[in-house]
């Protein structure tokens, strides 16, 4: 038992496991923000700007502490995407009055890099965390997104809210799921998710 301890911190197999939280918090945060839209497509594009500087802000935010408390090759990786998400939340702050083209894009691209971002994250982990395909889903998921908004960037405020609502729901059930999943594996109990 005391080997396979020690071996697993040599790998930093466990590291992951005691941040189960940070995973939660942000699915949490996704999932609301995702049916604040789906739900209440009526906002106002100031109101939407505002949500989503909010959402990428907290998540930029807990990206970056992620990078400091697990120690593993890719901490840069999550120190990147941290801070896309808070330049991307700044941005729209410091601009409120930008375009809907322009938000579009500013979307667009934050969901394509993090996606790709949480991607390597996702493929360097592999040895390190089960369930390491729900970061790849939800990687794939925000190239998807992203893609779409980047082809389709006037699809109109409220299409806009609504496909960004959705994604936010299924990104965060998936962050909710790799949550659940490092706490049972934190706890001792196997979990084969």
């Amino acid at each position: 038992m005391a080997d396979s301890v020690v071996r697993n911190d040599i790998l930093g197999i466990g590291a992951w496991n005691p941040h189960w939280w940070d995973f939660m918090v942000r699915g949490a945060v996704g999932i609301v923000f995702g049916l604040i839209l789906f739900f209440m497509p009526g906002l106002t594009l100031l109101t939407f700007l505002m949500l989503f500087a909010v959402f990428a802000l907290v998540v930029g935010i807990l990206l970056l502490l992620q990078a400091v408390a697990i120690k593993d090759g890719r901490w840069w990786v999550r120190v990147i995407e941290g801070l896309i998400g808070i330049g991307a939340a700044v941005s729209v702050i410091i601009w409120p009055g930008i375009t809907l083209l322009t938000f579009a894009y500013i979307i667009a691209f934050y969901w394509i890099f993090t996606g790709v971002l949480d991607i390597i994250v996702a493929v360097e982990a592999h040895k390190r965390i089960h369930g390491e395909w729900l970061l790849i889903a939800g990687g794939l998921l925000s190239l998807i997104v992203g893609a779409i908004v980047l082809a389709h960037p006037l699809l109109g405020i409220i299409a806009l809210a609504q496909v960004i609502g959705i994604f936010s729901v299924a990104l965060g059930l998936l962050l909710v799921i790799l949550a659940v999943k490092l706490k049972l594996t934190e706890a001792g109990t196997p979990s084969h998710v």
